[in-house]
C-alpha cells in the first residue's frame, strides 16, 4: 500500500510538471509572437524626401526595413527606436523625425525584428533587440556617419540604453518612458495578458529561455546605463505614466552617475505622451540636448 502511495504521488507530481511547463511554453510563445500593425503612412505624407533602405541585424542577419531621411550632412545621424507592438511609423514618430529634419539631422527610422516589414518572429523584449539597433549604427557608419545619436521610445529606449552601454560609436542618447528593470514589467504583464496566476510566471521566463534562447532576468537597463558614462543620456518620462512608473526613471537617473546626463518629467503625460502633451518644449529639449552632445 506504501509503494502505491508513493508511486500515485510521483505520478501526480509529473503530471503537475507537465501541466506547468506546457502552459508555461504555450505562454511563452503566445506573449512573445506579436501581430504585425501594418505601416500605413510614410514620410513623404510629411513633405520629406528619404530613402527605403534595408540592413542585416548584427550578429545573426535579419533583414530589417527602414527609411533614410536626410536633413543635412552625413556626419551626423539620429536613429529611432520605437517600442514593443508598434513600427517606424506609429505613434507620433513621423511628426518628430519631420521636426529632427527641420533642424538639420539626418534621420533613420526602421522596424525591430518581429514588427512592421522586418524578418523575426518573437518578440525577446530587448534581448536580442539590440543586435537590431547595433545593425542600425553600422548602417550609419558605412554611410559616414561620425556622431550618432539615438532617440528610443518605451521599449525602444530600453533597447537604446542595453545597446549603448556597449557600442561607443552611440555619442548621446535620448529615453523616452524606458523601464528600469524589465522583471518588474513583466511580472505584471505575463499575469495581465495571460489571465493565469504569478506562479507561471518563473515558468514562462524558463521557458523563453528554454526555447528561444532570451534570458528576460539579463534585460536590466538600470545596470547597463552605468557603462554608458561620459556619453550624455536623455531621460524623458510622463508624470502619469501607468504601464511603466515614473520612478523608474529616477531610478535609471540615479543609476547613471553623469553629471552630463538629463531628466525630464513631463506634468500629465502618459506612456510615451511626452512629444503629445508638450511638442514645442518635447524639440527643443532634445535639440538642444543632441546639438551639444553631437
Amino acid at each position: 500500500m506504501r509503494k502505491k502511495v508513493i508511486r500515485s504521488a510521483a505520478i501526480a507530481i509529473l503530471v503537475l510538471l507537465c501541466a506547468y511547463f506546457g502552459i508555461s511554453s504555450y505562454m511563452a510563445s503566445a506573449l512573445t509572437n506579436l501581430d504585425r500593425i501594418p505601416i500605413t503612412e510614410n514620410p513623404s505624407s510629411f513633405g520629406l524626401n528619404y530613402e527605403a533602405i534595408s540592413f542585416p541585424s548584427r550578429a545573426d542577419g535579419l533583414a530589417l526595413k527602414g527609411w533614410y531621411i536626410r536633413g543635412g550632412e552625413e556626419q551626423s545621424a539620429i536613429i529611432m527606436v520605437h517600442g514593443a507592438e508598434g513600427n517606424r511609423a506609429s505613434g507620433s514618430k513621423l511628426d518628430l523625425a519631420r521636426d529632427l529634419v527641420a533642424k538639420g539631422y539626418n534621420v533613420l527610422m526602421f522596424d525591430l525584428r518581429g514588427h512592421g516589414e522586418s524578418e523575426g518572429a518573437h518578440l525577446s523584449a530587448g534581448y536580442y533587440e539590440r543586435r537590431d539597433l547595433l545593425g542600425a549604427v553600422d548602417y550609419l557608419k558605412n554611410r559616414g556617419a561620425e556622431s550618432i545619436g539615438v532617440l528610443g521610445f518605451s521599449l525602444g529606449a530600453a533597447i537604446a540604453i542595453l545597446t549603448a552601454a556597449e557600442e561607443p560609436d552611440i555619442s548621446a542618447l535620448v529615453s523616452d518612458s524606458s523601464f528600469a528593470d524589465l522583471a518588474e514589467i513583466t511580472n505584471r504583464e505575463a499575469k495581465e495578458r495571460s489571465g493565469l496566476p504569478g506562479w507561471f510566471t518563473p515558468g514562462f521566463i524558463l521557458m523563453n529561455r528554454v526555447m528561444y534562447g532570451v534570458n528576460l532576468e539579463a534585460v536590466k537597463p538600470v545596470d547597463a546605463v552605468t557603462k554608458i558614462a561620459p556619453r550624455p543620456v536623455f531621460f524623458i518620462h510622463g508624470a502619469a505614466d501607468d504601464f511603466v512608473p515614473v520612478a523608474h526613471v529616477y531610478r535609471l537617473y540615479e543609476a547613471s552617475h553623469n553629471p552630463s546626463n538629463l531628466l525630464w518629467v513631463v506634468p500629465e503625460a502618459k506612456h510615451v505622451e511626452s512629444y503629445n502633451v508638450a511638442p514645442l518644449q518635447y524639440v527643443e529639449k532634445v535639440i538642444a540636448f543632441l546639438d551639444k552632445a553631437l
